[in-house]
């Protein structure tokens, strides 16, 4: 096994110290550990996000070629949510068959 010295604070020390029961080797070994095992996480999760954003700029390049360069996605997208969910509202609230839209049903009272 690797010795490995660490130089810490005379009042960290002294901290460390009213806690004697405490394996501070084995304390530094696992945040060592802890923090290597995170940066392997993050560093995937960069793979993960570089990868992610090249297959974005291909279907980015790929609309572009198809789209005139005025066309804007956030628009269609809002056109079709408006038509989609339109209808289905229309349809549950009874506006296609003449009913106020939402109307308040009064409850039966014998």
């Amino acid at each position: 096994m690797a010795i490995f010295n660490v130089r810490i604070s005379d009042d960290l020390k002294i901290r460390m110290g009213s806690l004697p029961e405490l394996n501070w080797s084995e304390v530094v070994r696992e945040a060592i550990e802890n923090k290597i095992a995170s940066e392997r996480r993050k560093a995937k999760d960069r793979e993960k996000i570089r990868a992610a954003s090249k297959t974005q700029d291909r279907i980015a390049e790929t609309l572009s070629g198809r789209y005139p360069r005025n066309w804007k996605g956030t628009e269609v997208i809002r056109y079709w949510r408006e038509h989609r969910y339109s209808s289905a509202l229309e349809a549950i609230a009874g506006i296609d068959k003449g009913k106020p839209a939402f109307r308040r049903e009064k409850p039966d009272r014998h």
